[in-house]
């Protein structure tokens, strides 16, 4: 079995959100009401819906990043009208200059109503998709950034397999090897009022499934587990596993098909609480799998909930996790249970100044890092390092994923005690690294 291509992110926190549905929340105030709620909660990954003639401002951008949260850009971009090159092609290299470089193209382009009435029953969809898929990707790489495959809708117009498996062969076909390399597929994980491991296992466990036919005693790829399907046509067509971001994560279907009043029905609290603990095993491989024994697969870097806010009183505001930082569902209840967060949090009023927003994005002024192992005697450490700790006054633990919230983190390990790649996230984020000899 062929691992997943090497990957600069797959140490990151793989929760993740869509944040508001429009692109009307991104002031200083938006981010300083947010930020904090966000870094609480252990969030790695954040949705964000894009302009094509304005970008997000970069200090949103900036202030997600330092608190390594890792923005995935949406851009608006569709079938119907497909972009001048040259009108974006700068807003793609602003933001992955400021370091959102996760881009997402294009929506379900499997289904007949992404596309303009006169071209969907031409043939070669799948080449035809290319062609305008493949010079934005080809953007991306030029900006050191990563082009998202775009998500398809399971089953879909065209089955969804046979179309991301003929996308797959035509690239590879093309000798786009760049491409392949830093290739990312989006995935929606949606239930379709499934069971959470309907389909668990792909076509190996599955192999009487076929497209347009499933036989009554079989499963298919047409349920939260879809992404057990994708990777297996990855690892035939590509000989790899390519990495997959989770996207609106435990829905029904499609948001903008569900009644509001559906938004509230228990079993998708029950599920979103049963991905939380997928979440929280996955980054814990000794801990057991959940109630379905289903196990997250190490290809997944990203889980992303839809949705954690939005205005009252519109159509998405019933699935909004949070209302104005407070819990609005049982789901959001039970992550700020797991986390230890207060559930009546103080709002935020007017702007902070540039020093109070430093330290919400990162509280911690100087981190002294043990090391991972929890069984290490303690005693003996603080006194091996007493002079130290007296000198500097620093955060002692034993958790990288604390340290990222101080702007200096000394490291009390050797080099080799801390992964390469996530040592040099850290330095991007902007942490200082010095070393105790």
């Amino acid at each position: 079995m062929n691992s997943i291509t090497p990957f600069p992110f797959s140490s990151r926190q793989k929760l993740g959100f869509h944040y508001f549905p429009d692109t009307l929340h991104y002031t200083e105030k938006d981010l300083q009401q947010w930020l904090p709620l966000l870094m609480d909660l252990g969030v790695g990954w954040l949705v964000l819906r894009t302009e094509i003639n304005r970008a997000i401002p970069e200090y949103f951008i900036g202030g997600l990043l330092k608190a390594g949260i890792q923005p995935i850009v949406q851009f608006p971009i569709s079938l119907q009208s497909p972009p001048d090159l040259k009108s974006i092609s700068p807003l793609i290299e602003a933001y992955a200059s400021w370091g959102a470089t996760f881009h997402q193209f294009f929506d379900r382009p499997n289904i007949h109503q992404s596309w303009p009435a006169n071209q969907w029953a031409q043939q070669d969809l799948v080449e035809r998709f290319l062609d305008r898929y493949l010079p934005l990707a080809g953007l991306c790489i030029q900006a050191d950034a990563y082009p998202l495959f775009p998500p398809l809708e399971p089953g879909g117009s065209f089955w969804d397999t046979t179309f991301l498996r003929a996308a797959l062969q035509a690239i590879e076909r093309r000798k786009l090897n760049m491409l392949l390399e830093r290739l990312i597929l989006s995935v929606y994980g949606w239930t379709f009022q499934r069971p959470l491991n309907w389909g668990e296992g792909g076509p190996e466990r599955w192999p009487e499934a076929r497209p347009y036919f499933t036989p009554p005693h079989s499963q298919d790829q047409r349920g939260f587990c879809t992404f057990d399907w994708y990777s297996a046509i990855s690892e035939a067509v590509l000989q790899k596993k390519s990495p997959m971001i989770l996207l609106q994560a435990g829905l029904p279907a499609a948001p903008e098909t569900l009644q509001a009043d559906s938004a509230k029905l228990p079993k998708i609290d029950e599920n979103y609480v049963e991905i939380l603990n997928l979440l929280s095993a996955s980054s814990m491989p000794q801990t057991a799998a959940g109630s379905t024994g289903l196990i997250l697969p190490e290809e997944i870097i990203s889980v992303n909930f839809w949705l954690l806010s939005a205005e009252q009183d519109t159509n998405f505001s019933p699935f909004a996790w949070f209302e104005e930082t407070q819990p609005a569902r049982k789901a959001a209840f039970h992550l700020c249970a797991a986390k230890n967060i207060q559930t009546k949090r103080p709002l935020v009023h007017g702007i902070l100044d540039e020093d109070s927003l430093r330290k919400a994005i990162r509280p911690l002024q100087h981190y002294l890092y043990l090391g991972e192992n929890g069984e290490v005697n303690l005693a003996s450490l603080l006194q091996k390092h007493s002079t130290f700790i007296l000198q500097h006054l620093p955060t002692i633990g034993f958790s990288l994923d604390e340290a990222r919230l101080a702007n200096r983190i000394t490291m009390a390990v050797t080099a080799e005690k801390v992964p390469a790649d996530l040592l040099e996230t850290l330095q991007k984020q902007g942490c200082q690294i010095d070393w105790l000899e």
